[in-house]
């Protein structure tokens, strides 16, 4: 699912900014965690309050 982060993650040396948009999978089948990989190539979690799911264009 690709996703938009709605504030600012530190992790480690990386930061991801509000508003960047990222391919993310949900950690668990029932859990809201999304986890996507950094530029770095480190894995990132982000919790449901950290980020909105984005809608692709052709889904509307």
């Amino acid at each position: 699912m690709r996703i938009k982060l709605t504030q600012d993650l530190v992790c480690g040396n990386d930061t991801f900014l509000t508003g960047e948009e990222y391919e993310a999978v949900l950690i668990l089948p029932r859990s809201t965690t999304v986890e996507f990989v950094a530029d770095s190539g480190k894995k990132v979690r982000a919790f449901s309050y950290e980020y909105v799911k984005v809608t692709p264009a052709s889904d509307i």
